[in-house]
């Protein structure tokens, strides 16, 4: 198998991708040059467009300490580079969760550190990722392979502290180490709290991002990295030694930290049994060797609850040898191809589906409105055409009685349009219903008393109970969130129907606001929270330390979960009409201009062949229009990536006006 799978996989999916943003790019102009606009649907379009430009593909790894999981990310990702470009040795380690990537916005390659110390501070590591003066930053001077060396060294720094500065910064507790007769002096501590490394590699120059995150302590007490950063990776790996087995603490990182909010996950989540070269025996044959890793990796499957095709055996200090000096017996003994082959098949399909669903729900459904107005306005034009033609040679009675009977048409259209007016009040009040469910500043008088409750709460006992009931709380306001947003739904869905059952409007799909992924993640959140509430740890930690720590990543989150879902219920709210109202207004328009040209035949029959002749352009012109919107939504919807250097497909047909 190619050693290069995963790279090429990368470089078609990031064409494919561009492809998609390129007819993107296409359909603004599109709307705006056949009238069917808005600046609410720019807006929406221009937003989709940056999501994907900005949009990365993430491989979280995950690991107890000496797992071998810096040299599993060499191995698969950086081997090209002839040398370990990632620090990797025995008995050193990664000691601060790690995010490896390129920042193209300012073009360097860095290594940028965040201090233990800011642990003290009420802020979230997404808060302080913002503010650049609190990290320290080193260049990387790719061009010199020591200053790289010495660079990188640094995410492995530790350093001494007091054992009560090390309790302040929660890292310490005497309770956690019954076997210590006495608490020392001082504890070696992390140096460092997040490592960011921007690095001019190809993989990481198409929107590759690597998390590196270290063993239980930094999972436990970083709880952002499994509330946001490990569930937003669309791969997780779950890095295992073959040396050592599935260990109590790989059983605790496990159930507590990745399988929780993986649950639901069917593909993306990969067991590696790593270090399987400790097997290789040369007093044994190859199948003996064969059954022993065969055996290990029945045992972590049986023990994690996966089945056994999640789990891989490899070595990557021998597949990345064996890449560096192209050894291809060696790289096929190592077994590390069997995982490469799966990230890029499991992982990228992941990720090509996220983006076709994030596009389905918002430009492809834009998109398949537009077909269906113009479809709508093809019908039009076809029956128009039709009822002309059938007036040739017909009396001045007969085209009489349609322009009476079509102004009677008109009339009932502009009640129900009237009606459309009434409905929305009512919508307007549906909608100050939802807003109040919704409302950021009682949520925050909840936070705000809670916190004071917790703060002078006398007792451990008393403190996680303010925990719970704050949750349970701000749970049943995400419930009332729930049934507004369900009853606003059928509201508009009702409006719609309305103008579809007695007015033959073509069946557009409104856009629709879902509550389902902001109520799984607080619920997922929730049970962050119970972990983090029944922890010993927690038991064990200063009460004034534990209160910043649910405030500033627990409950903040939860702030944050409800400020998105009011933010995106507002620009719902914003454009869900659009659509009908666009509809109203064109079916305005075609009405004044059929009686119009009832009203010129029947003064000049000379008029009746002009405008055969005019619809008969215009049915032409809307039906080249239609197949483009067509082209543009197989393109969108497309699942195969391309090739390299596939040509991009042709413009689109632009609109010419009616004569």
């Amino acid at each position: 198998m190619d050693k290069m799978r995963f790279q090429q996989q990368l470089q078609a999916f990031e064409q494919w991708k561009s492809n998609i943003i390129h007819t993107i790019e296409e359909y603004g102009p599109w709307l705006e040059a056949n009238n069917m606009s808005t600046p609410e649907v720019q807006a929406r379009i221009q937003n989709t467009l940056e999501t994907l430009k900005n949009d990365r593909l993430t491989i979280a790894f995950v690991a107890e300490f000496s797992r071998g999981k810096t040299e599993l990310i060499n191995a698969i990702f950086f081997a090209d580079y002839g040398r370990r470009l990632l620090p990797s040795e025995a008995g050193r380690t990664t000691m601060c969760p790690t995010e490896i990537f390129y920042d193209s916005e300012r073009n360097e390659p860095y290594v940028r550190l965040l201090p233990i110390e800011t642990r003290l501070q009420d802020t979230t590591l997404s808060q302080l990722r913002k503010d650049t003066k609190q990290w320290v930053h080193y260049p990387l001077e790719v061009g010199s392979a020591e200053q790289m060396e010495a660079a990188l060294k640094e995410v492995m720094q530790t350093k001494q502290v007091t054992t009560e500065e090390a309790m302040h910064l929660g890292l310490y507790s005497a309770d956690l180490h019954p076997h210590q007769k006495r608490a020392p002096k001082t504890i070696e501590i992390p140096k460092w709290r997040h490592a960011l490394i921007s690095f001019p590699h190809e993989l990481l120059n198409k929107g590759l991002t690597i998390l590196d995150t270290p063993g239980l302590n930094a999972l436990g007490t970083e709880p952002e990295l499994t509330l946001n950063m490990l569930p937003s990776a669309q791969g997780v790996l779950f890095v295992l030694g073959a040396d050592t087995g599935v260990t109590r603490s790989d059983m605790e990182i496990w159930q507590h930290h990745i399988k929780g909010f993986q649950s639901g996950r069917q593909h993306g989540l990969m067991v590696v049994l790593n270090k399987i070269d400790t097997l290789w025996d040369d007093l044994r044959d190859q199948h003996e060797v064969e059954e022993a890793i065969h055996l290990q990796r029945a045992e972590a499957a049986k023990l994690l609850g996966l089945k056994e095709r999640a789990v891989f055996p490899v070595s990557a200090q021998k597949g990345l040898l064996a890449k560096i000096k192209n050894d291809t017996e060696l790289l096929e003994r190592s077994s590390l191809l069997d995982l490469e082959s799966y990230l890029a098949d499991d992982v990228l399909g992941i990720k090509q589906q996220i983006i076709l669903d994030t596009i389905g729900s918002d430009v492809g459904q834009m998109l398949d409105n537009s077909r269906s107005v113009l479809s709508s306005k093809l019908n039009n034009a076809k029956r128009q055409l039709e009822e002309l033609e059938e007036l040739s040679g017909k009396s001045d009675d007969i085209i009489n009685n349609l322009m009476e009977k079509t102004r009677q048409e008109q009339s009932q259209y502009m009640a129900d349009v009237e009606s459309f007016q009434q409905s929305r009040l009512q919508l307007k009040e549906q909608i100050e219903k939802l807003r109040a469910a919704l409302d950021l500043d009682t949520l925050n008088e909840i936070i705000a008393r809670s916190r004071k409750e917790m703060s002078s709460s006398w007792t451990t006992h008393g403190m996680k109970s303010v925990m719970k009931q704050l949750f349970e709380e701000i749970r049943r306001n995400m419930h009332s969130v729930v049934v507004q947003s369900d009853q606003t739904r059928k509201l508009i869905r009702g409006i719609y129907r309305k103008f579809q059952n007695e007015h033959g409007f073509a069946v557009v799909q409104p856009r629709m606001f879902s509550i389902v992924k902001f109520r799984v993640e607080l619920e997922l959140l929730h049970q962050e929270v119970e972990v983090f509430r029944n922890s010993p740890i927690t038991t064990m930690m200063e009460q004034s330390f534990v209160v910043k720590r649910f405030f500033s990543a627990l409950v903040y989150r939860a702030g944050e979960i409800f400020s998105r879902a009011s933010k995106e219920i507002d620009v719902w709210l914003g454009s869900a009409l659009e659509p009908l109202v666009l509809q109203i207004r064109d079916h305005k328009e075609m009405m004044e201009k059929r009686l119009t040209n009832l009203q010129k035949i029947g003064r000049s029959r000379t008029t009746l062949e002009f405008r055969i002749a005019e619809l008969q352009e215009q049915y032409t012109d809307v039906a080249k229009q239609l197949t483009a919107l067509r082209n543009m939504s197989n393109r969108i919807n497309s699942r195969q990536p391309l090739r390299p250097g596939e040509r991009p497909y042709p413009k689109l047909v632009r609109k010419r006006k009616a004569s």
